[in-house]
């Protein structure tokens, strides 16, 4: 979790639940991984926490899985969808003519990089993620013979302790070391997913209040950020349906934008730009947008980063910009990538 001295350790002792619908997620402690969109093939999983233990960072590699539960990362799978530069720019060209066009106000346009490496020893992948940035939210899932993920994201979708809730509106983009002032083009990304979450919250919520946009830090680039309050009014699971997937990770409108990027980016996003956390825990429940993220085979890892366009984008600056969020998780591969 966010500026926690150590991890949580989620151990199921079955097979995790596939779940069908938020309405039907149980009321019991463990972690929750849904995919970007629910139309495809990808299932949504609830990992049961049969064994949930907290652990100080100098104790992570006391941590030992049963031999039943032992690391069992699939084979090869890397996607064949990679988009050089020039092909990226085209996209973001192609989105730009759309927003002009009236079709849709953003959208967001993402892409795969691929690196062969070894990932025999993942956890050792999840400590330095973890020290590297105490910021993020950092998980490594595991569904022996099926899945491995890893994320180090820096935005919360929404958080429940009782009838408190809290989320946030995260956009715009720029280098760590940038000392110009915040552009328009970001300013109205990130007015447009304040605006949409603002909408979604009056509809289940009560006594809303949200802060005025700051400068956070996530990794090698800055973010612009508006906090938000509320009283919850209506159903939780309700709720985390209407936000997902927000405009900071999709588009607006939601429709008109998922068909495009469908149409455009060639491949099925899976888990990144879904969400996932753990749910029941210490009596909260704390969902989390899958960016900077990345799935482990056991030849390598596919590493998924993307931005959002509008109308005042520039197409090799957003080339750039998902160069910059690459940096987040490149450096806990180096000693294992080959060459």
């Amino acid at each position: 979790m966010p500026h926690e001295n150590g991890v949580w350790f989620i151990q199921s002792e079955s097979s995790p639940l596939e779940i069908d619908s938020l309405k039907s997620m149980p009321e019991k402690a463990g972690f929750i991984m849904v995919p970007f969109s629910s139309e495809g093939f990808v299932k949504s999983y609830f990992i049961q926490a049969d064994k949930h233990t907290f652990i100080p960072f100098d104790e992570i590699d006391k941590v030992v899985l049963e031999d039943d539960k032992a690391w069992k990362i699939i084979p090869g799978q890397m996607h064949q969808h990679f988009k050089s530069k020039d092909e990226f720019c085209e996209d973001v060209v192609s989105a730009k003519k759309a927003i002009e066009s009236g079709i849709f106000r953003k959208v967001v346009l993402s892409r795969i990089k691929q690196l062969e490496c070894n990932t025999r020893n993942p956890l050792k992948i999840f400590h330095k993620l973890c020290i590297k940035h105490p910021a993020a939210f950092v998980s490594l899932i595991h569904i022996p013979d099926n899945i491995t993920w890893i994320t180090a994201t820096p935005e919360l979708l929404v958080s429940s302790d009782e009838n408190k809730i809290t989320t946030v509106s995260l956009a715009g983009t720029k280098s760590i070391n940038s000392i110009e002032d915040w552009g328009e083009k970001e300013k109205m990304e990130q007015h447009i997913v304040t605006e949409y979450i603002n909408e979604i919250l009056e509809k289940y919520c009560e006594n809303i209040t949200v802060s005025l946009a700051q400068e956070v830090i996530a990794g090698n680039v800055k973010h612009l950020k508006s906090s938000f309050s509320a009283s919850l009014s209506g159903n939780f699971w309700n709720l985390v349906s209407a936000l997902h997937p927000t405009p900071a990770v999709c588009g607006i409108p939601l429709k008109k934008t998922k068909q495009f990027i469908k149409e455009t980016e060639g491949y099925d996003r899976t888990y990144y730009t879904g969400f996932l956390g753990p749910c029941h825990v210490k009596g909260k429940t704390d969902l989390f947008v899958n960016l900077r993220c990345g799935e482990l085979f056991s030849n390598g890892v596919n590493l998924y980063i993307g931005g959002g366009i509008t109308k005042d984008s520039i197409p090799e600056n957003e080339w750039e910009e998902t160069e910059l969020k690459l940096r987040t998780l490149l450096f806990a591969f180096d000693e294992n990538e080959k060459g």
